[in-house]
């Protein structure tokens, strides 16, 4: 609505609610134009079935998924060599 709001850093443009703050979607230039949504901001996420784990160096200690999915250390997005997410080098 019009409370969307967004942020610009390189080629990595990230929208969020103007009123809470909360994150919405990113879009990456470098990938396909493609756009990222949160799960949060799904009506019904259990729709959207996992089929990968990403950061899973960054998961809680606490949180465990009993499945046999692809886990990525950090992002499952491949993205070209050498540039992190403001174009320069990571």
């Amino acid at each position: 609505g019009k409370s969307l709001k967004s942020y610009r850093n390189g080629p990595v443009e990230r929208s969020f609610c103007g009123i809470c703050g909360s994150p919405i979607a990113y879009v990456d230039k470098r990938l396909d134009n493609k756009i990222y949504f949160m799960l949060g901001v799904m009506d019904m996420p259990a729709y959207f079935k996992p089929t990968l784990h990403a950061y899973v160096r960054e998961q809680l200690p606490f949180l465990h998924m009993p499945d046999d999915l692809p886990r990525h250390l950090k992002t499952s997005v491949p993205r070209p060599e050498g540039q992190g997410p403001n174009g320069t080098e990571p």
